[in-house]
């Protein structure tokens, strides 16, 4: 049986179309928000979120609903994912800044040992404002249709989501403060 002859350019043509599928296949894979900075998805936000049960750090049952008449930035996050565990001191700065009667972030953790693992890694980093929220079985990533953690989402005070950012931000930053009031001032308008 004789095999056939390679060329050098055969196989420098095959290396690179390798190389190429790759790195288009890592572009894919890593958030391109992580090259440019995340935006908020404002273009296909729905109308209405799903409701969803998750509890609060002493057991309570509660929802989306709970927070009506309220703005939330609801952050999906979990102990094990390091962009979440690099973002949560801004939230907290946020919480600080912006949190009140009208406006609360609401960090929910999707950890299934809940409360175990959540409060010594807030006391370990110094969360002293952000409430822990539990979603153990991680129903909120199908309700809310999200593939990637952080992800974090405005809701404005009628309940309707506002915007989604994929991927971890400097919350407490000036730009996505101001970017925050903008979008809750529209939909105080509407």
């Amino acid at each position: 049986m004789r095999f056939p002859t390679i060329s050098g350019a055969s196989v420098a043509i095959g290396l690179a179309a390798l190389a190429g599928a790759a790195v288009g296949g890592l572009v894919l894979a890593y958030p391109l928000t992580s090259l440019w900075g995340p935006a908020a998805d404002t273009a296909q936000a729905p109308a209405e979120l799903a409701d969803f049960p998750f509890e609060t750090a002493d057991g309570k049952s509660i929802s989306l609903k709970d927070f009506q008449g309220r703005a939330v930035l609801l952050n999906i996050w979990a102990t094990w994912c390091p962009p979440c565990r690099k973002e949560m001191p801004s939230l907290d700065r946020l919480q600080s800044m912006r949190g009140g009667d009208d406006f609360e972030v609401v960090a929910l953790s999707i950890d299934k040992a809940g409360v175990e693992k959540v409060k010594p890694f807030y006391d370990e980093i110094g969360i002293g404002l952000l409430k822990v929220y539990l979603d153990k079985p991680g129903a909120s990533m199908q309700a809310l249709r999200i593939v990637g953690l952080p992800t974090t989402l405005l809701i404005g005070e009628d309940g309707r989501e506002l915007a989604r950012w994929a991927g971890p931000r400097e919350w407490d930053e000036p730009d996505t403060v101001a970017e925050i009031d903008a979008l809750l001032k529209i939909s105080r308008e509407d």
